[in-house]
């Protein structure tokens, strides 16, 4: 069978936005955001590699200061069975939390996530789990597909769980050639669909999401045209800086 055109494959890079506030809501007590958000995705032969940087100052309207961040880096196979993710999380005054640990997947997605920091646990995962890179890849497979509704179970070993419930719907697909926000070669004639996620707790009483995003993501899988909705406030993520990274030396 024939390679897909290379707009179509899955495109090894690294993206920085720049974060701001988006739409104020009138029970919204943050008047200011200013932040950056780093992401890479890297091809290492037996599997994918993402590292994410995330860094943000919020000013409320009593004229207190916040600032914190996190980072994130992780493995996994290429089979989608096999994970592994460090951690951090940062405050003002620097590293507050570490969180380290793996992850595996049997045939049906049921498994088990160990924890090594900050103490060790185990979690189990339930059947028809997925690790990140794999969920990316269903949604786009969806997508393409017509867009119907892509539910998943993911586990990618942040917040209180690691696990959580992701539901993608596609609210409109643009062709290759639609205007981009960053002017990119390698975002030059690819196909893209405007997506909104929406992201859950993994218990049945979790009706309500604790998070929700709308984004425009490409088929090469590089996401434009962020919007974080966190309930108290919105950021609005925006591309500027995009780059192609090397293949792997397999």
């Amino acid at each position: 069978m024939a390679a897909p055109p290379a707009g179509e494959r899955m495109l090894p890079h690294k993206a920085v936005y720049a974060l701001s506030m988006g739409a104020l809501r009138s029970s919204n007590s943050v008047v200011e955001t200013a932040g950056r958000f780093e992401f890479e995705w890297q091809d290492v032969c037996d599997g994918w590699t993402v590292s994410q940087r995330f860094r943000i100052a919020l000013l409320y309207e009593d004229g207190l200061s916040v600032s914190y961040g996190w980072s994130l880096s992780s493995w996994e196979s290429k089979d989608g069975k096999r994970y592994r993710f460090f951690i951090r999380r940062f405050d003002a005054g620097g590293t507050a939390e570490s969180v380290r640990g793996e992850a595996e997947l049997d045939a049906d997605g049921s498994g088990k996530a160990v924890y090594f920091e900050p103490e060790r646990r185990e979690l189990a995962l339930p059947a028809g789990t997925v690790f990140p890179t794999r969920h990316t890849s269903r949604v786009l497979e969806g997508a393409k597909a017509g867009g119907a509704p892509v539910w998943s179970m993911v586990f990618d070993g942040s917040g209180d769980e690691g696990l959580f419930g992701v539901s993608a719907a596609l609210s409109r697909q643009l062709p290759g050639g639609a205007p981009t926000q960053l002017a990119s070669p390698l975002l030059a004639g690819v196909p893209s669909w405007h997506i909104n996620l929406a992201f859950y707790g993994p218990g049945p009483a979790d009706v309500e999401p604790d998070q929700e995003q709308g984004l425009r993501l490409f088929a090469n899988g590089v996401v434009d045209e962020m919007r974080l909705d966190y309930g108290e406030f919105v950021l609005d993520a925006d591309l500027t800086e995009l780059s192609q990274l090397p293949p792997p030396d397999c």
